[in-house]
């Protein structure tokens, strides 16, 4: 009976996410458009994807007291129960939306990242509770491609949702998604068991995660890296690339949605490729990032000089594939630089830096894109990505290594 509980609830976990997922990606389509409508100002659109970045950055930082705090299913439950009470309030203000009540869809905004940031840390922690430990990894990667898939197919059903319905009547539908979300998270039967925690400073256990970070040559660079490429990622909001769709591409709203899909498929098919040849990749971690970084920096140039929309679409299709290896051999990178009670500090830490990062990020590209082009916001980013490659060819012999310090290893934080 237990063993048919957990089969549910896991279902009932990537069925919610999947629906959660979805409701994300066209609720932040429906509000960025009609920022612009109203506004004009890319500025104002580029706050949106801000204020969710900073608000998760918040969240993210708030996480680990809730979860050592709460039972891991009544934290996905009531995050997302209180994400549709505030998407219900989004959808009330979205059929009077005003420049004068902008600050409240911003504060509304942020009240439903700041919920949001609990559910994926929630969700990685409840996975091992549910599934056997010989299934653990089919059961991640399982959840990882239907992440992509919800994107991949989230971008032009929102596109052409906006075109045919408008962006009022998808924030409803949106809100739709989320009660059913809330429903599966419900009957989720959580089988963790609740343990006892040695007090410790909250100081001295955020600290640790940096340590490792710090100590390690290896996640030094691939630290850095990661700053300067989150900064030039920032390019790729959707915010940016509907001005560019509208400036440089000449298209409509479907067009926008159709660089996104292609963006997440280039991602989806990544992730296979790396599922196949896994093997090969363990071996080269440290080259697969740093010739990454190198592809990331041409496709952006490429991206941003086109003006031919089936050349754009093509480009973002490719830029999927280093992507998504990159991640890949990040996440297996941290994976071996630190032991299993640490990993969580480690992803804390390093979360902390791309949420920074890219929150300044999008605020910043929107001003200049607003000011000096779309062109000038993708030559700035290529440059951004370039800087990153210069770097990981530079210190090379600290991102190739393949012997794993060990204070490092061992999890020491002193």
């Amino acid at each position: 009976m237990s063993k048919f509980n957990n089969e549910m609830s896991f279902r009932f976990l990537w069925i919610g996410q999947m629906l959660a997922n979805l409701g994300d990606v066209l609720y932040t389509v429906s509000l960025t458009t009609m920022v612009y409508k109203v506004t004009k100002s890319v500025t104002f659109m580029s706050f949106v994807p801000f204020v969710i970045t900073i608000t998760a950055l918040i969240s993210g930082i708030v996480a680990p007291i809730i979860i050592d705090k709460y039972k891991l299913k009544s934290i996905l439950f009531y995050s997302q129960f209180g994400k549709t009470i505030f998407l219900l309030f989004l959808c009330i203000l979205a059929f009077h939306i005003k420049t004068e009540f902008l600050w409240l869809l911003y504060l509304l905004i942020a009240f439903i990242s700041f919920l949001d940031g609990w559910a994926s840390p929630a969700r990685n922690a409840l996975v091992p509770s549910l599934v056997k430990e010989e299934k653990l990894i089919k059961a991640n990667s399982f959840l990882a491609i239907s992440d992509q898939v919800t994107q991949l197919i989230a971008w032009p059903i929102g596109s052409l949702l906006l075109v045919l319905l408008g962006g009022s009547t998808i924030l409803l539908f949106t809100f739709t998604l989320f009660v059913i979300s809330s429903i599966l998270m419900f009957l989720i039967a959580d089988q963790t068991i609740s343990k006892s925690r040695e007090k410790t400073s909250k100081l001295i256990a955020i600290k640790e995660g940096w340590q490792v970070i710090w100590n390690s040559k290896q996640l030094r660079t691939i630290s850095v890296m990661n700053v300067i490429e989150t900064l030039a990622n920032g390019v790729w909001i959707a915010a940016i690339l509907f001005i560019y769709v509208e400036q440089a591409l000449q298209k409509t709203e479907v067009w926008w949605g159709f660089i996104n899909a292609a963006f997440f498929g280039g991602m989806f098919i990544g992730g296979l490729l790396v599922y196949r040849y896994s093997t090969a990749l363990e071996r080269k971690l440290g080259q697969t990032i740093m010739w990454s970084s190198f592809c990331l920096t041409t496709l952006t140039f490429l991206f941003g000089i086109t003006s031919l929309p089936l050349v754009a679409l093509g480009i973002s299709l490719l830029y999927g594939l280093p992507q998504m290896a990159r991640d890949v051999a990040e996440v297996t990178i941290i994976q071996k630089n630190a032991r299993q009670e640490l990993l969580a500090k480690v992803y804390s830490a390093r979360g902390t830096l791309i949420y920074a990062a890219f929150g300044t990020s999008s605020l910043l590209l929107g001003f200049i894109t607003e000011h000096y082009g779309v062109r000038i916001t993708f030559l700035l980013a290529t440059i951004l990505f370039l800087i990153s490659f210069l770097i990981a060819l530079v210190n090379r012999t600290e991102l190739f290594q393949s012997e794993i310090p060990k204070n490092i290893k061992e999890g020491t934080a002193d």
